[in-house]
């Protein structure tokens, strides 16, 4: 079937692949050609972020990404390189990435979206390494250790791909309408409907948020009586809710985005140190991205084709 689809040109002979969506982003970024004016120039700045962004994609320990990428594929000759690379090359490169540079990325990955509905949440992500000595120490004093876990919030489209628009990775416990002030100060869009929990309930983030032609929908507080903040804005609160109900029926999305961030590429943070895990978290975000941008593709023209 999918060989019809091919001759009668609704499919393309080539689908778009992760390779094809790593091109694009690198060129979009317009990086120099190399990081150093002085000292050793064997890898450009594109194929040290493709090699980069490939190694967190594959899951792999630095020894076997290294074996695995110099001897079983093809991209030593998709990327050009004239070297093979080594475990020190790719921890070098990852400690050398800018945090802005990254962020430049998750933007260019969502150059396409112009979203209607989006949501708001967090959700616990575990840590690899946890320090054995000090839970034995709580076992013989007979003591629970705190789970060793840190807090992901994003903004993900509740339409279409389902991507993740903006995120917030912090590696202690913070409120949700703290993250969610730096979410919409930097937030771009307008005329759009963000649906949230009861968190997120704050009178000073929704007229924010009015402010900038966006509408903040969440369930009420029952204060149980008259609501000492204004009665009028809260009774505002209650009709919309019900009014908009099936779209707010639409937050449970964002629950699935993160099942399948967990399921895939989101399991544990393997990285040791602080900045390190900022990075890490960003580049698999990325990697998720690319491959809704991958994915889709196909089965956007499939429906499309089905409903001729």
């Amino acid at each position: 079937m999918i060989r019809q689809l091919v001759l009668k040109e609704i499919i393309p002979k080539k689908p778009r692949t992760f390779r094809d969506e790593l091109n694009e982003i690198i060129l979009s970024l317009d990086l120099p050609k190399y990081p150093n004016k002085k000292g050793n120039k064997q890898f450009t700045t594109a194929q040290r972020v493709s090699v980069v962004i490939l190694y967190i994609r594959s899951q792999k320990s630095l020894r076997d990404f290294c074996e695995y990428f110099n001897t079983e594929t093809k991209w030593p000759i998709w990327l050009e390189l004239k070297y093979n690379i080594t475990k020190s090359s790719i921890n070098r490169w990852l400690k050398e990435l800018d945090l802005d540079l990254i962020k430049e990325a998750m933007k260019q990955t969502n150059s396409d979206e112009k979203p209607e509905v989006v949501g708001i949440d967090g959700t616990g992500i575990d840590t690899k390494f946890k320090s054995t000595y000090y839970q034995k120490r709580l076992d013989d004093f007979g003591q629970k250790s705190k789970a060793n876990w840190h807090k992901l919030d994003i903004i993900a489209n509740m339409l279409g791909k389902k991507k993740v628009l903006d995120f917030q990775f912090s590696l202690k416990q913070v409120g949700d309408v703290p993250v969610a002030w730096k979410f919409f100060k930097r937030f771009k869009f307008e005329n759009v409907i963000i649906v949230a929990d009861k968190g997120y309930f704050c009178f000073d983030l929704f007229r924010f948020v009015e402010s900038q032609n966006n509408y903040l929908l969440f369930p009420p507080k029952n204060y149980r009586g008259k609501c000492r903040h204004n009665n009028l804005l809260h009774r505002k609160f209650k009709i919309n809710y019900h009014k908009y109900i099936d779209i707010y029926h639409k937050r449970s999305n964002v629950e699935g985005v993160f099942s399948a961030l967990k399921r895939t590429i989101l399991n544990k943070i393997v990285s040791r140190k602080c900045s390190s895990k900022k990075r890490e978290m960003a580049l698999k975000l990325i990697i998720y991205n690319m491959k809704k941008n991958v994915f889709q593709l196909i089965n956007l023209r499939l429906k499309n084709y089905l409903f001729i």
